[in-house]
Order: structure tokens, then C-alpha cells, then sequence
């Protein structure tokens, strides 16, 4: 089988493939945006949390290209794409809801709990995606970038559900460093998704 030829810059508009890399690049650079701007103590709600809505409205865009592209492909691929799809749709859920002024019950019901089903959905995704590129539940394969692909891709879905993990809200004053907590894991799993997009992008047919 002859090698796919990798360029580090394709313009591949005609490719379904090279749109869903482009719009979960974008998707994830706004969430890596969002999360830096909440380390720098940017103190405008409603600034960082537009830029978490819209981020997360470029990840359904590209799942739902992923998903209509995973359509004729194998069951796996289907089902890792359906996880994905759905779990950006909780993704669109929980960062809209987060414009409103909640108490902390609404905001464990209408925040956190789509966040961490979101993020669930996204790591049976990352898993069902190993196991499509693997035949197997995991493999090593140092030298195929699909392999770097889907092993970073599963990396930033496992840091995405540590950073719900620690957005959980309680009625008693919670400690500073789990918001911290929150928000790293979220920048690693964003720069996570946006190396696996670039790498997806390089083998783009260019067109």
C-alpha cells in the first residue's frame, strides 16, 4: 500500500475530511482562547463564556460532518461518530446554559451534568475510534500518524472528563484549585483536539 503523502499545509476545501479537521481545529483553539483567558483572570462572564459556546458550536459542526461521513463506513466508526455528535450536542447545552445566572443546583443540572455526559460520550467515542484503527481495543504503532491521530485524540477526551470531574458544583464554598483543575484539563484536552485535527489535516488530499 502505497504511503499517503502528508503536507503541513493543505487547502482541501472540496474534502468532507479536511472541513471536519479545519472546524475542530477552530473549535478547540476557541476552547484553549477561552481557558487562557480565564487563567489571565479576565473577569467578563460573558466574553469567556462566548467563547466556550461558540467553540463548542464549531465542534458539532465538525461532528456532524464526521458522523455523515462515518455513515457508509463501518459499524465502529458509525458508533464512535454517533458518541462524538451527541456529545457535542451536551457540549452546545452546558456552555449555553452557562450564560444564566444559576444557583448551584441548576447549575449541576444544566451545566455539569451535560458537561460530564458530553464528556463520557467523548471518551467512549476516543475508545470506539482506537478500536476501528486497532481491530483491537488498543495497539502501538509509533510510526502511523492515524495511530498519533486517535491516541492524542483519546488523551484530550480522557482530560475533557477530568475537567467535568472537577467542575462539579456543591452547596458549600469549593476550594479555587478545582476550578483550576477544571480549566487546565479542559486547555490540555482543547490542545489535545487540536493536534489530532492537524494531524488528521495533513493527510488531506489537497485539492
Amino acid at each position: 500500500m502505497a504511503e499517503r503523502p502528508y503536507r503541513l499545509w493543505v487547502l482541501g476545501p472540496r474534502q468532507l475530511t479536511w472541513w471536519v479537521a479545519t472546524l475542530f481545529m477552530i473549535g478547540s483553539a476557541l476552547f484553549a482562547l477561552g481557558c487562557l483567558l480565564y487563567l489571565g483572570a479576565v473577569e467578563h462572564e460573558l466574553t469567556l463564556d462566548g467563547v466556550f459556546f461558540v467553540g463548542s458550536l464549531f465542534f458539532t459542526s465538525a461532528a456532524y460532518c464526521q458522523f455523515h461521513q462515518s455513515i457508509s463506513g463501518n459499524k465502529i466508526a458509525f458508533y464512535s461518530a454517533l458518541n462524538q455528535f451527541i456529545g457535542t450536542l451536551m457540549f452546545n447545552m452546558n456552555t449555553f446554559d452557562a450564560f444564566f445566572n444559576l444557583g448551584w443546583i441548576e447549575q449541576d443540572l444544566l451545566v455539569w451534568t451535560p458537561n460530564i455526559l458530553g464528556s463520557i460520550l467523548f471518551l467512549i467515542s476516543g475508545i470506539l475510534a482506537m478500536k476501528n484503527l486497532c481491530n483491537k481495543w488498543w495497539c502501538w504503532n509509533f510510526q502511523n500518524i492515524d495511530w498519533w491521530m486517535g491516541v492524542i485524540n483519546f488523551l484530550g477526551c480522557v482530560a475533557f472528563l477530568l475537567s467535568a470531574a472537577f467542575s462539579f458544583i456543591m452547596p458549600v464554598p469549593t476550594p479555587t484549585a478545582y476550578a483550576t483543575f477544571a480549566t487546565l484539563f479542559t486547555l490540555l484536552g482543547a490542545c489535545c483536539f487540536f493536534t489530532s485535527a492537524f494531524l488528521m489535516r495533513l493527510g488531506t488530499p489537497a485539492r
